[in-house]
């Protein structure tokens, strides 16, 4: 896959050059109505007229039934050189697909040039290729920034969306617990459900339904639901919580069928996951009896047995996470035969092929969630990224799962902007539609198909820099999981060293992260955005460096320091300057979020940092007298 070509995404099966298009007047008359209904037939017909010539033939468009070679119902073909377009495909989706295909190869030309003819057979490897967006850790989403990246997800042939909901969705019952998120109301899902489905993407409905409910049971009015009333450590809250649903309690399944009934009508989707992972304090608390008596697998499955009943009562069918059940995989061939678990695993080493061979022997449907590796990274984590997404599409292939669901957390605070995302939600679409041709890529090809398809900046160097960001980490020379040695001095100030999520963290660590950072500043100012997009990205890019480098600073103090000490143990000589680096890093963030993004859960996320500079140089109304 070399020239032009290489900048289809996904890269299509097969495809040719033919004779470049010349033509007049675009003609459009034998368009069938559900796809002249399409906006991207729209746009198609807008970039085409965009180079019409005076004095040739006019542009001939047909459609017509795919009748040969591919079954999958998502193929297509395009057929397109000098005044003729022919698309082929056997439903809506096929001839959507083609459109994206035609649209992608118009938007790469170079300025000036007649385009290319093409020739193009192709058709997915999964028949579901989904993004599962983080809406619960601080940072929600504006409806305008939702529709933007559908269309964007659309045109690397995306078809299903997940928002994870554990409180931002605006319940009636609960106005304490979700407004103060700036949650999504009925009328904008049902807006963005529209606005998905004219681009081909089912957005599926989500919503925690057993652990992760510690937003709900921190509350007076919902504590009673819980495990352990009076809260455990768990992993996205500093604070003692609450965390999971009592399994025992017949109130818990009365609470999530009052969620259901009002969050599920918003959808067309009839599916949905409840999500049902990490399950911490199961058997801790409330229930300690039952599993103690039935063993904390039969009591999970019994939970997530009743939970399927509401689910299939509605009429839905029920995603679940199997991290649990993955645990316990003797209860596996137990599960209802319509549920669909799907696998997570975010390493570049998860066992992903041998938790793919359970699920396969047993399950009528299964999934695989790879991740982005854009949470507790500021930048990302471009080669742990691509190596999550390589396993995850072979692993799929190879064990028959139904499809790939993308997902990108914000984990502690979400701090990591959108576009750090971008490289996963591409490449992870490429490997869920045409694997063999993913694995194939080249640094230099996911540059150019970030500049050309993501920033709409051909050539403006900030996919160079996106893939370079993403390996920052990298040169601190700490092996970490799910997290980077770049994030750590900032996620993680409680901790004290040595910490086991961080072995060999040294000083010098920091002072190669700051090098390299020191050439990502150097690349960051040659960039020259040419869009909206871009230019918008290339800011929250260089916020990023700038929280990058305070961490190495912070980082730097920490590590030369005795061990045992505490972030408030720090000289004020040291930590001041530090300190007011956060500050005005903090008011940065506000901004940039503020454009993405609601306000709601900002005042959390900028706390994060707040907290920090606190704890280095309390201001005059906090300092003692």
């Amino acid at each position: 896959m070399s020239g032009p070509i290489s900048l289809l995404s996904p890269a299509p099966k097969q495809a040719s050059l033919l004779a470049p298009l010349s033509y007049g007047a675009v003609e459009s008359s034998q368009t069938p109505p559900e796809v002249q209904a399409l906006p991207v037939f729209s746009q198609l017909l807008e970039r085409l007229r965009a180079q019409e010539a005076p004095n040739k033939s006019p542009m001939e468009i047909g459609f017509e039934p795919l009748t040969s070679g591919a079954s999958n119902l998502e193929a297509y073909e395009v057929y397109a050189t000098e005044a003729r377009i022919t698309l082929r495909a056997h439903q809506t989706a096929g001839f959507r697909h083609a459109i994206h295909t035609l649209i992608q190869w118009l938007q790469i030309q170079p300025e000036g040039q007649a385009c290319l003819g093409l020739q193009v057979q192709d058709e997915p490897d999964l028949p579901e290729r989904g993004v599962m967006l983080d809406i619960s850790r601080d940072r929600v989403p504006t409806l305008a920034t939702t529709c933007q990246l559908v269309e964007l997800l659309a045109s690397w042939k995306i078809n299903r969306l997940q928002l994870y909901t554990e409180h931002t969705f605006a319940y009636s019952a609960a106005p304490h617990i979700c407004a103060p998120s700036s949650p999504w109301t009925p009328s904008e899902i049902r807006a963005l459900d529209e606005h998905a489905s004219l681009y081909g993407i089912e957005l599926v409905p989500n919503q925690q339904s057993f652990g992760h409910m510690h937003r709900w049971l921190s509350h007076d009015s919902h504590r009673h639901l819980a495990e352990i009333p009076g809260g455990v450590q768990h992993p996205f809250h500093p604070l003692k919580q609450p965390f999971s649903l009592c399994p025992t309690d017949p109130k818990a399944l009365e609470f999530l069928a009052e969620l259901y009934d009002e969050l599920l009508p918003n959808f067309t989707s009839k599916t949905f996951n409840v999500g049902l992972d990490e399950t911490f304090d199961l058997g801790e608390g409330r229930s300690r009896a039952a599993v103690s008596e039935r063993g904390v697998a039969a009591v999970y499955l019994d939970f997530l047995c009743s939970v399927h009943e509401l689910v299939a009562s509605r009429g839905h069918r029920m995603q679940c996470w199997a991290d649990v059940i993955l645990n316990h995989p003797e209860v596996v061939p137990d599960l209802p035969s319509d549920c669909e678990p799907i696998l997570w695993g975010y390493e570049a080493e998860h066992p992903i092929e041998k938790e793919a061979a359970v699920l396969s022997a047993s399950c009528s449907s299964f999934q695989i969630a790879p991740g982005t590796s854009s949470w507790q990274s500021f930048g990302g984590r471009t080669d742990n990224c691509l190596s999550n997404m390589k396993s995850a599409g072979s692993a799929a292939r190879t064990h028959g799962a139904k499809g790939v669901l993308i997902t990108d957390w914000g984990d502690r605070g979400h701090l990591q902007p959108l576009p750090v995302s971008y490289l996963g939600f591409l490449y992870g679409a490429e490997c869920s539609w045409n694997g063999p041709a993913a694995e194939g890529r080249t640094d230099q090809q996911l540059a150019a198909l970030l500049d050309h398809l993501a920033f709409r900046s051909p050539s403006c160097g900030l996919g160079e820099f996106t893939l370079e960001l993403g390996r920052a980490a990298d040169s601190c020379g700490v092996k970490t999981e799910n997290l980077t040695a770049l994030f750590y001095p900032i996620g993680f100030p409680e901790r004290t060293l040595p910490d086991e999520r961080v072995p060999g963290l040294v000083p010098e660590s920091y002072e190669r992260g700051r090098a390299k950072i020191s050439e990502l500043k150097a690349l960051h100012s040659k960039i020259s955005p040419a869009s909206g997009e871009s230019s918008l990205s290339h800011d929250e890019f260089s916020w990023v460096l700038d929280l990058m480098d305070t961490a190495c600073d912070l980082g730097t103090a920490r590590t030369s320091s005795p061990p045992g000490q505490t972030l408030s143990d720090l000289p004020g000589t040291t930590g001041h300057p530090i300190a007011e680096r956060l500050r005005e890093l903090g008011n940065r963030h506000a901004d940039l979020w503020l454009v993405r993004s609601r306000p709601g859960g900002l005042k959390d996320s900028v706390a994060r940092l707040e907290g920090i500079a606190e704890a280095l140089h309390p201001t005059p109304r906090d300092r003692p007298k």
